[in-house]
């Protein structure tokens, strides 16, 4: 909680998250719930269902409790970004909200750009949207973006790529680009590396097998311990 709490600043003076996470989901559990304990902040805690049957409940709730934390998976802003009626919209305020975390499934680019442009004559900052990278394994963080900017997307020749595993820029005029999201750096303390299928670590822009280490890793599955042996390669964690 608290490396994930540096690159947010959280526990600012008048912060307020704003959440319709499941509590059955470490995103909801521990990022939003125990978040706002460890923080001091206050929670506004909604349904699930509330927010999947009229979005803009969720954007609401920012509006009126002056937001300034909140999260969701991808699919979430997708949803506001496609299925809120501009009618539902009049007089929405979303300037308090200063982090807008999206994570636990793959971010789009689209979707992340989508968002800040259909919601910023509505007040969203650019910046707002922070892209970031976790795994329960790591008790839901590992990396974040470090300041509040907005997001950056890499642009990857989509044949180069999968022909050989290697990132290279895809040219300006592309029709057909990959685009990943650049989910920041890892939390403080902690570390990431990118290997291949024998553990061998991988030079940059390469394509290959996620590993981590740090303080607030798992030290293994519970009474597995044959599961628990798989997990490690030396003192890294293979995701």
């Amino acid at each position: 909680l608290r490396a994930m709490g540096k690159p947010f600043s959280m526990g600012r003076a008048h912060d307020v998250f704003v959440s319709w996470l499941p509590l059955y989901h470490d995103m909801g559990l521990i990022g939003a719930w125990l978040g706002s304990l460890y923080f001091g902040m206050e929670l506004v805690l909604m349904s699930p269902f509330r927010f999947l049957v009229r979005p803009e409940r969720w954007l609401w709730a920012i509006h009126d409790y002056k937001g300034t934390l909140s999260a969701s998976p991808n699919f979430g802003y997708e949803l506001c970004r496609t299925r809120i009626k501009d009618q539902s919209l009049t007089g929405l305020d979303l300037s308090s909200w200063r982090v807008a975390a999206n994570g636990a499934e793959a971010v789009l680019a689209s979707t992340a750009a989508g968002f800040s442009k259909h919601f910023g004559p509505y007040g969203l900052n650019p910046g707002t949207m922070r892209p970031v990278y976790g795994l329960a394994e790591n008790s839901v963080g590992l990396a974040f973006p470090q300041s509040e900017r907005e997001p950056l997307v890499h642009r990857i020749d989509r044949e180069v790529f999968s022909r050989t595993g290697e990132a290279t820029e895809a040219p300006l005029d592309s029709a057909d680009p990959l685009e990943f999201m650049v989910c920041g750096q890892p939390l403080p303390g902690h570390e990431i590396r990118v290997v291949d299928d024998a553990g061998r670590e991988l030079e940059e822009c390469r394509e290959g097998n996620i590993e981590f280490r740090g303080p607030s890793s798992t030290q293994g599955y519970y009474r597995n311990p044959q599961a628990t042996k798989a997990l490690f390669h030396d003192d890294w964690l293979r995701t």
